[in-house]
């Protein structure tokens, strides 16, 4: 930094005035007459200030790192990293994050490791082995946070971090799979759904993509348009593996009693969410393969064929469209996922989570929270269609500037679904016993004729049993 530095010298002199000495008289002569002082006048130069620049050369004293936001980072610590199917497609951009910040926290060393098609269960044997790492890369959207966490294995975050770096998250993602009422996570790189429209198609009922339901609930009587005024069904597909969430963001639906100990999807709100789909199928508004497949691909392919008007999908599928049905890519358009009853979208969202007894709290949590700030996830986001799990990542014109391909189209409405991200489904005990049992009867009040009530008060009756 340069630095100016003025330098002031005032000189002043002052010359006094002399006067003339008074005259003598002889004393034989007569008195002269009085004369007037003779005043001499000296004119005083005052001396002129003269102001002068001279350029000092300071070299700054470093401040600190605006990434390094946890204190008491242990010296010369060790941090293993693992990440989950990350390489080699992005070794760039993790090295070049490791080297950030290792800038950031001098003296911290990282050993990165990437696991793949075994990660989960490298990561359950390595507690036996004793070789676990501190920080690793866990799906919250498939209950693994809240797996390890369950069983005391995971570092409490919501007791252990400052406050100002988990208010940089978004708190419904922040307070995912919440086990006691704690976070054992940070949020790392979130996706995103849309409606992926073929406006080819949907141009022909009349409406506009601006006119796309902002409700689920009135999807209904889009697919009623789509059918009368083009021929086709409607690609909707429900979660065949996870219905409770279904039921608990579709139609907000309380799927447990609040102690945890029974459960309760078959309450008005249950059983209106389940007649609605009950009425589309009576109406032949869907695809019913496609509406209970397990398979993500039926529904795509009817939409790259040409045979559905929209389909919900990831903005990175447009470019499956692009590969598989070129023609229809100049076609293509989106809207935002219309919002359930419970106002909240259901998170698809990577972690980063810290082993309990990890040697070095401090230096983890601060590789945990450097991949996972702002500028960490913006640079991510420009690589890879990811979706920050921070505000602020979202002011960069990255996000806000206008889009030019249709791939490009979902950043400026990612914030906006981002922010409604929240985990709402509480911790459900033998998932995957209840989900069948959800299932059959779902089914049951779909294609066999079970009235609905009927068919959720059964369910729930199997449902409570595998709890005793």
């Amino acid at each position: 930094m340069r630095t100016k530095l003025f330098v002031i010298v005032a000189l002043l002199s002052f010359v006094l005035g002399a006067c003339a000495p008074a005259a003598t008289v002889a004393p034989t002569q007569a008195p002269l007459p009085t004369q007037p002082p003779v005043v001499q006048t000296v004119i005083v130069n005052q001396t002129q200030i003269v102001q002068q620049t001279v350029p000092v050369m300071v070299t700054p004293t470093p401040g600190p790192n605006p990434e390094a936001v946890i204190p008491g980072v242990e010296p010369n610590a060790t941090i293993s990293f693992w990440t989950f199917w990350l390489s080699p497609t992005f070794d760039g951009y993790i090295k070049d994050t490791i080297a950030r910040f290792q800038k950031a926290y001098p003296g911290v060393t990282v050993k990165w490791e990437d696991h793949q098609a075994t990660f989960l269960d490298d990561y359950r044997n390595s507690f036996a082995a004793g070789n676990t790492p501190d920080v690793a890369n866990l799906s919250d959207t498939e209950g693994w946070v809240r797996e390890f966490a369950a069983k005391g294995l995971l570092l409490n975050m919501t007791d252990s971090l400052p406050k100002n770096v988990i208010d940089q998250y978004y708190p419904g993602l922040f307070n995912l799979q919440l086990v006691g009422g704690k976070s054992y996570q940070v949020p790392w790189y979130q996706a995103i759904a849309i409606e992926l429209i073929n406006t080819q198609l949907y141009n022909k009922t009349g409406l506009k993509v601006a006119d796309f339901p902002t409700k689920y609930a009135d999807l209904g009587g889009l697919c009623k348009t789509i059918k009368e005024k083009t021929g086709t069904l409607c690609d909707i597909r429900l979660t065949m593996t996870d219905l409770l969430r279904d039921m608990a963001y579709q139609g907000n639906v309380k799927v447990m009693s609040d102690d945890g100990k029974s459960f309760t999807f078959n309450s008005p709100e249950g059983v209106a969410w389940l007649q609605m789909y009950v009425d589309w199928v009576k109406q032949g508004l869907v695809d019913r393969t496609a509406l209970t497949t397990t398979d993500d691909r039926v529904g795509l392919d009817l939409f790259n064929s040409g045979r559905a008007a929209f389909y919900q999908t990831g903005p990175q599928l447009i470019r499956d469209v692009r590969a598989n049905n070129p023609g229809m890519y100049g076609y293509l358009a989106i809207a935002p996922l219309p919002d359930g009853l419970s106002g909240k979208t259901a998170p698809t969202s990577m972690a980063l989570s810290i082993k309990k007894d990890t040697k070095f709290p401090n230096a983890a949590m601060a590789l945990a929270t450097f991949f996972t700030n702002p500028q960490s996830q913006l640079e991510f986001a420009k690589i890879v269609s990811i979706y920050p799990s921070t505000p602020a990542s979202y002011k960069d014109p990255f996000f806000t500037s206008k889009p030019v391909a249709i791939e490009e189209s979902a950043r400026p409405l990612a914030e906006s679904i981002i922010s409604k991200q929240a985990d709402i489904v509480p911790e459900i005990p033998k998932p995957a016993d209840v989900n069948q049992v959800v299932s059959k009867a779902v089914q049951d009040a779909l294609f066999g004729g079970v009235p609905a009530q009927k068919a959720l008060d059964d369910a729930v009756a199997k449902a409570n049993a595998l709890l005793q």
